[in-house]
């Protein structure tokens, strides 16, 4: 994608923190802006409008629950009967480990579900709307790199503590971004966009941060630099190593078999075509 003004943006999880701020800089470039969020659409009026008045961009609001992956599913139908191309694919959207182990609507660990299984069902289904120009974005953490991911217990069901369930759902984010750089025809990345001030910070970590801005600039960073290689690993705004079972392809393989059958029920029909009108 490069430095180019992007065309049609779709960012999820864009109505709170790093993702809101990076909605408003995106609507002064973008085209078209599909901002995602939980809330229902009468919820986030007041956020829309501040989007809408940053910039030029059409903006549409696109709700799902991302504890159900038929609402990513939803999702991605949706974005494709609004446009048949995406330059830009933010996957944002992301939880804290909860207190005690949740599952998910699909039965799923929580926060996998949310910060990594979700995000990687959304990506399978747009990439045929995306160039080869475009690029997908997952916002991950450095949190990952104090992390490991037993791919025999990929669902934490022993030990679970929240802040290592977190920091292995980015440690996948990561792997899969790594990964997929050579089987996707667009460019993909992940980028840890710093220590920044949220709710979701403070739910894990009794630590400041910098602003949400900080943050998005990050994301937009690595969405649109040219010089970031697919498969890159940011560390804020440069080019860092990942974790070191993310650079054994051995592990990134199997993570990516044993993600595609957990996917496997919500792939079928995974082109992600426009509903019949």
């Amino acid at each position: 994608m490069g430095d180019q003004t992007p065309g049609t943006v779709v960012l999820t999880g864009g109505t709170s923190g790093i993702g809101a701020a990076a909605a408003q800089r995106l609507a002064a470039s973008a085209r078209r802006l599909i901002v995602h969020g939980p809330q229902p659409h009468s919820a986030v009026l007041p956020l829309l409008d501040e989007v809408r008045n940053a910039g030029r961009a059409e903006v549409v609001y696109a709700p799902a629950d991302f504890d159900r992956l038929d609402d990513v599913v939803a999702l991605a139908r949706q974005v494709a009967n609004l446009t048949d191309q995406v330059d830009l694919l933010i996957n944002n959207a992301g939880r804290p480990g909860a207190e005690s182990r949740q599952r998910s609507a699909d039965g799923h660990e929580a926060t996998l579900q949310t910060n990594y299984l979700a995000a990687v069902l959304l990506t399978e289904r747009l990439l045929p709307l995306i160039p080869e120009t475009g690029r997908v974005v997952h916002v991950s953490s450095a949190t990952h790199l104090s992390a490991h991911l037993d791919l025999d217990d990929l669902e934490f069901e022993r030990g679970y503590q929240p802040a290592a369930a977190y920091a292995r759902s980015k440690l996948a984010l990561v792997a899969h971004a790594v990964r997929q750089s050579r089987h996707y025809r667009p460019g993909i990345v992940s980028v840890h966009p710093g220590v920044v001030d949220t709710r979701l910070l403070h739910a894990m970590f009794a630590v400041q941060g910098e602003t949400a801005a900080y943050g998005a600039a990050n994301v937009i960073h690595a969405a649109q630099d040219p010089s970031v290689p697919s498969g890159a690993y940011l560390d804020e705004s440069r080019v860092a190593e990942s974790a070191g079972q993310v650079r054994k392809a051995s592990f990134r393989d199997h993570l990516h078999q044993r993600t595609m059958a957990l996917l496997g029920p919500w792939l079928d029909d995974s082109s992600a075509q426009p509903d019949p009108v």
